[in-house]
């Protein structure tokens, strides 16, 4: 069966706007037209609409301009631009507000075929996982859960079997403790105390979903219901939370939702790419006639070098987002990993050398041997290096822990002493394009965790135990290690 989308066209253009109602029209789709922003704007929220296709400039401005007030008021609708007028700037102002696709005019019709084709999918997708998620919820009662009792100080009385084996946590490692500040990330925190408050006013809660710290330091997604247990007299007495472990599933949306994303930017970057080049070449070619004819240390000459600094800043971030977009390839082999990242930080420690920096490592005694494509995972330790020496005053202080998770798994404990990082910045550290430098294009964060998906491991934000920030990869141990006997003692290698 076809995928039938309702599509909202915006386009003041007649031809351009009669020649996509009839291909999309032609395929099935539902057309809803309006000629300019302020059509929409004005118009009641339209939350039935599954993409808009939007021309990039209409007379009452330009798309940038509009996209966050259209998505209030397309609130489940995706977005593909069309244009005459690319730029890199504009593309990626656009990708930053959550544009799916970005087309260069005249649209072929197989094209935006595609490209419809592609969105249809996702889409489908999408509905079979809140499906999933549905049959999940029916499955409540049946199903492995996470059961955990509250008193009402907030201090957890009784967890079930489960939510043990699955966190860690045993009662006695909870008993006294406020689960709250203990158990959930400091993200979540603020609004699940809410909840409990509500909930101790004898309010029901379900389908909320926040994140439960295991006791390793990594985040599982849990839905939760939560009611009050109350006495013989009716009084609450405590709060029982009853939760399913949805963790797979957010993590099947992200990989969609990315995979599709990385499509529509490969596809965009590979028009850009060749024009821009083009331009590049000409402004270095021209740079360079003009050094000749112009003596150092002018005026003159240091906004020349100006302008080839730019040009290649610009050529860099076109680079990096094509990068991002291109399939990654391993080539693997077998390494201990601390080589790998010492053989970054003895590079980035000497282009440093005016700075207080050190590195301090501790590792177990089988030495974590892994098979990985070693340039890649130069490219991780990299980026995590960068940002903490971007990111830290001095003495800047950073920790590896390395050690063994289980018979088959390494795990990576990564942390700095710098700022840390905000609560809407753990949300969004890997969202392609989310940067917090002045310059960059904010896909450092998102390669590193391409890579580490690339090699069946993980990444993920962990609760600090002081401040700065901290992070924990997970990899795969090298198959003949895999029944090395390893005590899991660590030993400080240098600091």
């Amino acid at each position: 069966m076809k995928d039938v989308l309702t599509i909202l066209l915006v386009e003041d253009d007649p031809d351009s706007l009669a020649n996509m109602v009839d291909i999309l029209e032609l395929d099935g789709h539902a057309v809803r037209v309006a000629r300019s922003f302020a059509e929409v704007l004005n118009a009641e929220v339209q939350p039935d609409i599954h993409l808009a296709i939007l021309d990039r400039r209409l007379p009452d401005g330009e798309v940038e301009d509009h996209l966050a007030h259209l998505s209030d008021r397309l609130p489940n609708a995706e977005f593909i631009i069309v244009t005459g007028f690319a730029n890199m700037e504009g593309t990626i102002a656009s990708f930053k507000h959550g544009v799916t696709d970005y087309l260069l005019k005249p649209v072929h019709p197989d094209v935006i075929r595609q490209s419809v084709a592609r969105i249809a999918k996702h889409k489908r997708m999408e509905a079979d996982l809140q499906r999933q998620q549905r049959f999940a919820n029916q499955l409540l009662e049946t199903s492995e859960t996470y059961i955990v009792v509250l008193n009402l100080q907030g201090h957890a009385v009784h967890v079930n079997k489960h939510f043990s084996d699955i966190t860690g946590w045993q009662l006695d490692d909870l008993i006294d403790q406020d689960y709250i500040d203990h158990c959930i990330p400091e993200s979540d925190r603020e609004n699940v105390r809410e909840i409990f408050a509500q909930t101790l006013k004898g309010n029901t809660s379900s389908g909320i979903r926040n994140g439960l710290l295991t006791k390793s330091g990594r985040v599982r997604q849990i839905r939760w219901s939560d009611s009050v247990l109350r006495d013989a007299q009716g009084n609450i007495e405590s709060v029982l939370a009853i939760g399913i472990d949805v963790t797979a599933i957010i993590d099947a949306q992200e990989s969609a939702a990315r995979d599709h994303r990385l499509a529509a930017i490969g596809q965009t970057v590979a028009g850009l790419a060749h024009e821009s080049r083009n331009a590049l070449q000409r402004i270095n070619a021209s740079v360079e006639l003009l050094r000749l004819d112009l003596p150092p240390e002018t005026d003159t000459r240091e906004e020349v070098d100006s302008i080839a600094r730019a040009a290649d800043e610009l050529g860099n971030a076109l680079e990096e987002v094509r990068e991002y977009a291109a399939p990654i390839r391993l080539q693997r082999e077998l390494v201990m990993l601390h080589d790998v990242w010492r053989r970054v930080w003895t590079y980035l420690a000497k282009s440093h050398s005016d700075r207080d920096i050190k590195l301090c490592e501790m590792q177990c005694d089988c030495g974590c041997p892994v098979e990985v494509d070693i340039l890649r995972l130069e490219q991780v330790f990299r980026n995590l290096f960068e940002n903490s020496l971007a990111a830290c005053d001095d003495p800047v202080r950073i920790e590896i822990q390395c050690r063994c998770d289980g018979a088959e798994n390494i795990l990576l404990d990564y942390s700095d002493n710098g700022p840390g990082l905000t609560a809407e910045e753990q949300r969004k550290l890997f969202d392609p394009f989310f940067t917090t430098k002045v310059k960059g294009t904010g896909l450092g964060m998102s390669i590193v965790q391409r890579i580490l998906d690339a090699h069946g491991g993980e990444i993920r934000v962990a609760e600090p135990t002081h401040p700065g920030a901290r992070f924990l990869i997970q990899l795969s141990k090298h198959d003949g290690a895999v029944q090395d006997n390893c005590s899991g003692d660590c030993e400080t290698l240098h600091a």
